[in-house]
């Protein structure tokens, strides 16, 4: 109640008690209490607590509808983490699928599967920390040709980067289609998923001579599918996945909807680790990095020159392609490009690395490739190994169960 108005009315009760009689100035007094009591009434309900004003919010707030681009995302990561063995949203459309008996009995086997593979992690992510020290840490770019989909140990030697280049022979594929239709044929589906990356975690790399049909069939029609459950895995959340192409200039541009995801020779995938906002992404080309093909494309040919100059370049179990002749264009590319090299013997030969130009670090057993590819020896290379100054690799990598590794720095 105004003061002013309180004043008065005091006033006037003070006035009254002079000539009413002491009755009268009680039932006065109790009149004033009680429009006292209702008007702090009044302020009370015009004016709600904190708590409940945090409570109205977040009632308005969860009311709000989603974006188109929470949802496409939302969607994604479902997507994702199905196909990843991992649980998805329970408000999710292929919640459902997750509480078959067929998807159980994937999600069992994946987490066994993957409990083995985490406890190499360990080992593969501490040699990255001891080894692949300041200032080649921090490098921000990654160049994996004849990568296929690894987006695992990618990410794992190279955790730092905010942008990776995998390149490889396998089409780019596209986000897979799961829903209620999906069940009929989900057992075939999983199937599918586990034998496709049953190699890379069991050996380190994937069988070249199986990818065309692992990733080229119903389910999995290329590597997206792939790089999408090794994010999940990984703790990603994927933000956006885009079918690209390469334009003349060599520029990685969007597949309009117009022009249909055919036209698709690349995806770009692009993720953040949880709980940041920081934006990375994954670009994976498909393309024949043989010369006589790659010098026809001229887009390809521009996106090589427009890589950025010092960046770390991963090359691992690929076939030795970069020891032949005619795959020079891609072994210049890594040579002229690169502040760091680590790959295996499969990799650019030994010969192509000049003493004046690289500083080389060689790490676990070298002593002749397996039988399937005997004629890539390289003595030169036995010879370094013999002369000492190796380090010891605890694991796997490539395709000799005895690995070897070459850390080859820019002077």
């Amino acid at each position: 109640m105004p003061t002013i108005l309180l004043k008065k009315l005091m006033s006037l009760n003070q006035i009254k008690c002079n000539t009413m009689n002491r009755k009268h100035v009680v039932n006065l007094s109790l009149f004033f209490a009680v429009i006292l009591i209702l008007s702090g009434c009044g302020q009370s309900s015009s004016q709600p607590s904190t708590n409940e004003s945090k409570q109205a919010d977040s009632a308005i707030a969860k009311e709000q509808p989603k974006d188109s681009s929470t949802l496409v995302r939302e969607k994604l990561n479902d997507i994702a983490l199905f196909v990843s063995g991992l649980p998805v949203n329970k408000n999710s459309s292929i919640y459902e699928l997750t509480q078959t008996p067929e998807w159980s009995e994937y999600s069992e086997e994946a987490k066994n599967a993957w409990a083995r593979f985490d406890s190499l992690t360990a080992k593969y992510s501490a040699f990255s920390k001891a080894e692949i020290k300041s200032p080649y840490d921090s490098i921000k770019t990654l160049f994996y040709p004849f990568s296929g989909p690894d987006f695992l140990f990618a990410n794992i030697m190279f955790p730092n980067v905010d942008k990776m280049i995998l390149i490889g022979l396998e089409g780019p594929g596209s986000i897979p289609r799961i829903d209620s239709t999906s069940k009929d044929s989900l057992k075939d589906m999983l199937e599918m998923y586990k034998v496709a990356i049953e190699d890379v975690i069991q050996l380190s790399f994937f069988r070249t001579i199986d990818m065309k049909n692992e990733l080229g069939n119903k389910s999995i029609d290329g590597t997206a599918p792939i790089i999408m459950l090794f994010l999940a895995r990984a703790g990603k959340e994927i933000v956006e996945v885009n079918p690209m192409y390469l334009d003349k200039s060599g520029e990685l541009t969007k597949v309009s909807e117009s022009k249909g995801k055919r036209m698709a020779t690349a995806v770009e995938i692009k993720y953040r680790n949880k709980g940041e906002s920081k934006i990375k992404s994954v670009s994976y080309l498909s393309t024949n990095l043989a010369d006589p093909t790659l010098s026809q494309n001229i887009g390809f040919m521009n996106f090589l020159k427009n890589i950025d100059n010092n960046v770390v370049t991963f090359v691992k179990s690929a076939t030795y392609l970069m020891h032949k002749s005619y795959f020079s264009i891609i072994r210049n590319t890594c040579l002229e490009k690169s502040a760091l090299i680590l790959q295996d013997d499969s990799g650019i030969g030994f010969k192509f690395f000049k003493k004046d130009q690289w500083k080389i670090q060689l790490y676990g057993t070298y002593s002749k490739p397996i039988k399937l590819f005997e004629d890539f020896f390289e003595p030169d290379y036995l010879e370094a190994f013999n002369k000492g100054n190796v380090k010891p690799l605890n694991f796997r990598i490539g395709y000799s169960p005895k690995s070897n590794l070459l850390m080859a720095t820019r002077k």
